[in-house]
């Protein structure tokens, strides 16, 4: 059994028909955005993309938003990341540590880096690094049943945030703030005829959020935030509600005093007779449209977005070369999801 019902999209944006209209059809027609020129003008050279998601200059993010795989753990297309040099400025600090936690009924794991006052040179620029840290958290609570200490929740979660300047071969500066984070919560509060653990509620959230000023790419300001959202209950029937949903959010406003507004949100509810029935696809056309029209306002804004991103990531996977991540190592990278439940892919950008 299943049965689907999905919200209208609210979408606001200050273009002029015309113009909207363009960026829809070449959004739906897999825009390169990354050739999208100075800010406010329609993207050029359509079709040089297999689908609509947005991508930095050199290709390195290959979703439709930058700053969602930090993680030095995941090497995915992480080939080809600026190699540069690293300098400590005279209030330069990089610190890391790991805490562990237990009790009765619960472990926790957790690793926290700070890095402060550096910067990281390239041929494409100059990262200046005013903050960045990152959290990790592991949690694994357990039941006592029949003198057996049973797993029956597990939650992981992982933090970014970054505060500084990015300085391209032109010299512009390009300033960014932003938090990143992804959670996890898996709950097993039954058990099946024989014995063994049944999901009974799933939850998984990721959230972006950005802002900053371009002055030199005619920006005063900006915003952009994204969040993604999927929740699994079981309810009293035995059947699994699975609510979806996401938001993108963003606010450009331009030193000529032009503003432009983005708002795309959907929710969709879902019910399955079983688990092994779930499963998960794209997001509304719309959610990635409304990305493509960011990008393009943003203009060559946003390739520096995928510079900042690409750095940041070399940045982190440098400090895991140099040891800072060996307390982290050492812990087992945390505590592992102790189930083996069936459950859906949860990358909107796959």
């Amino acid at each position: 059994m299943n049965t689907h019902t999905r919200f209208t999209n609210t979408n606001f944006t200050n273009l002029d028909e015309l113009l909207d209209q363009k960026i829809i059809e070449l959004a739906v027609n897999a825009v390169d955005v990354t050739k999208s020129g100075p800010p406010g003008n329609p993207v050029n050279d359509p079709g040089t993309q297999s689908d609509a998601s947005a991508t930095s200059a050199n290709g390195q993010y290959a979703s439709g938003l930058p700053f969602l795989n930090l993680d030095p753990y995941n090497l995915d297309g992480k080939d080809n990341l600026p190699a540069g040099d690293l300098s400590q400025g005279s209030q330069g600090t990089i610190g890391s540590g790991v805490e562990t936690a237990g009790g009765a009924g619960e472990q926790q794991v957790n690793f926290a880096l700070e890095m402060a006052d550096y910067t990281f040179r390239t041929d494409a620029g100059a990262l200046d690094i005013m903050a960045l840290t990152e959290e990790r958290t592991t949690e694994i609570k357990t039941l006592n049943v029949n003198g057996q200490e049973m797993a029956v929740e597990y939650q992981s979660g992982l933090a970014y945030g970054f505060a500084g300047s990015f300085y391209d071969n032109q010299f512009r500066e390009l300033h960014i703030e932003l938090n990143a984070e992804v959670a996890t919560s898996i709950q097993t509060e039954a058990f099946d005829a024989n014995g063994n653990p049944t999901l009974t509620s799933y939850g998984y959230e990721q959230m972006l959020e950005v802002e900053g000023q371009g002055f030199d790419y005619g920006i005063e300001e900006f915003y952009m935030a994204f969040e993604f959202m999927i929740d699994i209950q079981r309810n009293d029937f035995g059947y699994y509600e699975m609510t979806v949903s996401v938001m993108f959010e963003g606010e450009i406003t331009y030193l000529n005093g032009g503003e432009r507004q983005f708002l795309f949100e959907d929710e969709s509810i879902f019910l399955f007779s079983d688990l092994d029935q779930i499963n998960f696809d794209q997001l509304p056309q719309g959610f990635y449209e409304e990305i493509a029209r960011f990008a393009n306002g943003m203009g060559e804004a946003w390739d520096a977005f995928g510079s900042v991103n690409d750095q940041i990531e070399a940045v982190l996977l440098k400090l895991r070369e140099e040891g800072h991540y060996q307390g982290w190592d050492d812990a087992d990278q945390g505590l592992n999801d102790p189930f083996d439940f069936n459950l859906p892919n949860v990358d909107p950008f796959s």
